[in-house]
């Protein structure tokens, strides 16, 4: 049995449970207790194989037979949103070309797709983070999106922004959250303590459990 996850499963402790999200399948599970009988090693590191959680993972198939690649622990939540604000200057054609062209891309997800289609789209192809540009293109997709022929809840936005953004040659975090009681998984994006889609009052009820 192997000793921890899957490089494509991820884990939140929220309170006492565990809560773990496997991308290839599109799921989530929840382990009430887990976070309590999760066995650490002698470096406080979790061991995910062993005991009670080891058992109830290796029934489920979320161990992995060799070592882990590393996985960067997803952001703190956001303290700022730019949601409320307006951009400096109106929408120029380069913007409306790449909200458009990321509009195409979205449509092309076939209906039920799960997470991994989505995401794959939101390829790290633009590598400026510099946070008044990532910040200034979010305003400008805000004003551009009720314009756009396509919907969708909290995946299908974060995806369109994460697109728009990569064609605009930017870069953002986009991080999936998780609450429990009752049980509800939410994602957004954001870049450093800035979130680019939500208000954050509203992401203080959620534990990051994953971060592309």
């Amino acid at each position: 049995m192997g000793s921890d996850l899957r490089g494509d499963v991820h884990v939140a402790c929220v309170g006492d449970a565990m809560v773990l999200l496997d991308l290839a399948a599109d799921s989530y599970l929840c382990l009430p207790n887990g976070a309590e009988d999760l066995i650490r090693g002698a470096d406080g590191a979790p061991i995910f194989g062993a005991g009670v959680v080891g058992r109830a993972l290796a029934e489920a198939g979320l161990l992995a037979e060799g070592p882990r690649p590393r996985v960067p622990p997803p952001p703190p939540r956001p303290t700022q949103t730019v949601i409320h604000g307006r951009p400096s200057r109106a929408p120029s054609l380069l913007d409306w070309g790449a909200a458009l062209a990321a509009t195409a891309e979205m449509r092309r997800i076939r209906s039920g797709a799960g997470v991994e289609a989505y995401l794959a789209g939101a390829a790290d192809d633009g590598n400026d983070r510099t946070m008044d540009r990532v910040a200034e293109a979010a305003r400008t997709f805000w004003r551009l999106a009720p314009w756009l022929p396509i919907e969708g809840e909290c995946l299908v936005r974060s995806a369109l922004l994460m697109r728009f953004l990569r064609r605009r040659g930017l870069r953002a975090d986009w991080v999936f959250g998780v609450r429990l009681f009752p049980f509800m998984a939410h994602c957004w994006v954001q870049a450093d303590d800035l979130c680019l889609n939500d208000d954050v009052e509203r992401l203080t009820a959620y534990s990051p459990i994953y971060c592309r």
